[in-house]
């Protein structure tokens, strides 16, 4: 699954990084990342090095659903509010 722009500047807001951190995270360049979140065209290459740097994180990726965009997951011990109930 290539996870859509959208979805990996959600992640990286989730788990409260910078564009530099991810940077140094997946191996791509700032400019990039910022391209990425300005929602332009990247290579494929570039989105799975993305990814696979916010997995590492703990983060994971939902397909798409059938009347459902695509998602993101976010493990418990990430979220810093401890009043929140599921």
């Amino acid at each position: 699954m290539i996870v859509p722009n959208e979805i990996l500047r959600a992640a990286r807001s989730a788990l409260g990084i910078s564009q530099a951190e991810l940077a140094e995270l997946s191996g791509v360049a700032v400019r990039t990342i910022m391209r990425v979140e300005r929602d332009e065209r990247v290579s494929v290459r570039t989105l799975q090095r993305l990814q696979a740097a916010l997995e590492g994180r703990g983060l994971e990726f939902l397909a798409s659903e059938p009347g459902r965009g695509p998602g993101l997951r976010i493990p418990l011990g990430l979220i810093k509010r401890d009043d929140l109930r599921f």
